[in-house]
């Protein structure tokens, strides 16, 4: 059993914000319960992750995208105002992890997935008010083909690609989520390919403008690594059940 102020100091510990100015509320969201005797991680906190928590009778829930976020409504009505009604009922606290999640350089959507794909030299990328949020390094030379079937492979999630670049790839970038932005500023620094999770519809030109090679691998599924990996080392480290809810999310 741990109390709710020792998993708050402890979560706040493990994944500051370090000066990033984030899109929404890091941190604790909703309080529940003053007692915590089982965890569970998500992508995010959509009504079906927090019946899935109510289900599982959690006392905490952790997710990398929260309820609250920069310039929404206050008015807690609709599926919001289920949301946290939920979450109070059952005693549930919510927390929420946002950019500190995907720049962490162990347990991260980035840093994480590049280890685990063995790429190698890496170094920080993909800055946001100074602090890195992604990673870049280099892989063993790969055809183009063979790359996207690497990352689709760790996603288990199908690649939407645009090959402007080389045939042949040797040097990548990663920034997990909506950060199809950030592939000019890899072109820029002569990066063979950029991943990342979802696209609009400019990156296709870009890409080929730019010759850089650019894979989309799904938004929810780039960010399902940081939660389960959550899952894992908050197990390991406070000795109590954690989980990960898996809801499925093709975008």
């Amino acid at each position: 059993m741990l109390k709710l102020k020792e998993l708050r100091s402890f979560l706040n510990e493990l994944l500051p914000a370090n000066g990033v100015v984030d899109f929404g509320t890091n941190g604790l969201q909703v309080e529940g319960e003053g007692e915590i005797s089982s965890i569970a991680t998500a992508v995010s906190a959509s009504l079906a992750t927090i019946e899935a928590a109510v289900q599982l009778g959690v006392n905490a829930l952790i997710v990398h995208h929260g309820i609250f976020w920069n310039r929404d409504s206050y008015v807690l009505e609709g599926t919001k105002r289920k949301k946290i009604q939920l979450l109070l009922e059952h005693g549930i606290s919510l927390f929420a992890y946002h950019l500190p999640l995907d720049k962490h350089p162990e347990i991260g959507n980035n840093w994480k997935a590049a280890k685990d794909m063995g790429w190698f030299d890496l170094q920080p990328s993909g800055y946001m008010d100074g602090v890195s949020i992604g990673v870049k390094g280099k892989v063993p030379s790969l055809i183009r083909d063979a790359f996207k079937g690497k990352l689709e492979s760790y996603y288990k999630h199908s690649a939407v690609c645009a090959d402007g670049g080389s045939e042949v790839i040797e040097t990548v970038a990663l920034i997990s989520g909506g950060a199809y932005k950030s592939m000019v500023e890899a072109a820029q620094q002569g990066i063979d390919a950029f991943v990342t999770g979802s696209f609009d519809e400019p990156v296709w030109h870009q890409a080929f403008e730019e010759k850089i090679n650019f894979y989309a691998l799904g938004h929810s599924a780039t960010e399902r690594v940081g939660p389960i990996a959550l899952a894992n080392h908050l197990h390991q480290m406070l000795h109590l059940p954690c989980s990960f809810i898996d809801i499925e999310n093709p975008f």
